[in-house]
Formats: structure tokens, C-alpha cells, sequence
């Protein structure tokens, strides 16, 4: 008796010791993905970062109508698609608000035909003066609001961060400014 006893013991502290180590290397792994994805993330982000720099570098230096504008749009959605994963939703909208906001921001400065205001989109790093000298000073702090709000987020995502960016707001904003491109703009419109 004390033989089968001891066997049966035996047999289940082998199974809680198989299942203690399943357990852990379970955990092991978990936390193995979890920080491959954190890797990815902050990846995405940095990347993120780089391709709207590059977009809103050219709409500073450059003449921009609506047909850049959507060339720009569909190279920035073709990104987050590829990067999609790894970027949440709200990411990926304020991405796209900010790139809006600075094309639409450049097309009213170039309607404006005002060369000091030309001038300092490329070189002013705050685009709030650049507002004041077309005379639409929200505008202009509208769209220094949204680039130092995405700023702000892509670093604090890359710390690790994990609140999202409220975009309801400058959405609104964005609307009320008139910021619009293309056929509802006040050039296509009919006389």
C-alpha cells in the first residue's frame, strides 16, 4: 500500500511540476511577443513620424494644390495599411488630419499670394505666424496645434505611452477653419 501511495504522489508531483513549467514557459513566451510587438510598435512610429516629416516638408517648400494633396493622402494611407498592426485607430487618424491640415494650410497661403507668408512656410518653424500674415491667425494656430499634438503623441507613445489622441476636437476645428480640398474649395465653386 505505502508503495502505491508513494507512486501516486510521485505521478502528482511530476504533473504539478510539468504543469508549473508549462505555465512559465507560457508566460515566457507571452512576454517574448508582447515586447517584439512593443519593438514593432515604436518602429511604426518612428516611421510614422518620418513619412508625414517628409510630407510636410514638401507641402512647406513646394506650390501644393489638391492633386499633390491626394498623392501625398494615398502614399501616407498605402504606409498606414502596411503598418496597420502596429497603429491604433486614433493614430491613424490624427496622421491623416495633420497632413490635411498642413496641405490645406499651404493651399490657403499660396490663394493668399501673399510672398511673406510663402516665404516663411519654409522657413518659420511655428506656422502660427505664417496665419497672422495671410490674416487667418486660427488657421494657422489650428495646424501648429495638430503637428504639436502629433508630436506630442509620437513621443509619448515611444516612452510607452498608452493613452490616444482625442481628434474629435480638431476634427471640429478642421471643419469649422474650412479647411477642405478640392471641388468644395472656393475656386471650383461656381459664380
Amino acid at each position: 500500500m505505502a508503495s502505491v501511495l508513494s507512486a501516486i504522489i510521485a505521478a502528482a508531483v511530476a504533473s504539478l511540476v510539468a504543469l508549473l513549467s508549462h505555465w512559465q514557459w507560457r508566460r515566457q513566451r507571452a512576454a517574448t511577443a508582447a515586447e517584439h510587438y512593443r519593438a514593432e510598435r515604436a518602429e511604426a512610429l518612428k516611421e510614422l513620424w518620418s513619412v508625414l516629416n517628409e510630407h510636410t516638408t514638401a507641402a512647406r517648400i513646394a506650390e501644393l494644390g489638391p492633386e499633390e494633396f491626394y498623392r501625398h493622402l494615398q502614399e501616407l494611407n498605402f504606409f498606414l495599411i502596411r503598418r496597420s498592426p502596429f497603429l491604433t485607430e486614433q493614430e491613424k487618424d490624427l496622421a491623416r488630419l495633420y497632413l490635411e491640415g498642413i496641405c490645406a494650410f499651404r493651399i490657403r497661403v499660396e490663394r493668399s499670394r501673399n510672398d511673406a507668408a510663402r516665404k516663411a512656410m519654409i522657413t518659420t518653424g511655428k506656422l502660427g505666424r505664417v496665419g497672422e500674415l495671410i490674416g487667418a491667425v486660427e488657421a494657422g494656430q489650428l495646424v501648429q496645434d495638430l503637428e504639436d499634438r502629433f508630436a506630442a503623441h509620437i513621443g509619448a507613445a515611444m516612452r510607452g505611452g498608452t493613452s490616444d489622441p482625442d481628434v474629435t476636437e480638431l476634427r471640429s476645428r478642421l471643419t469649422a477653419a474650412k479647411f477642405v480640398l478640392g471641388p468644395a474649395d472656393e475656386e471650383a465653386a461656381p459664380a
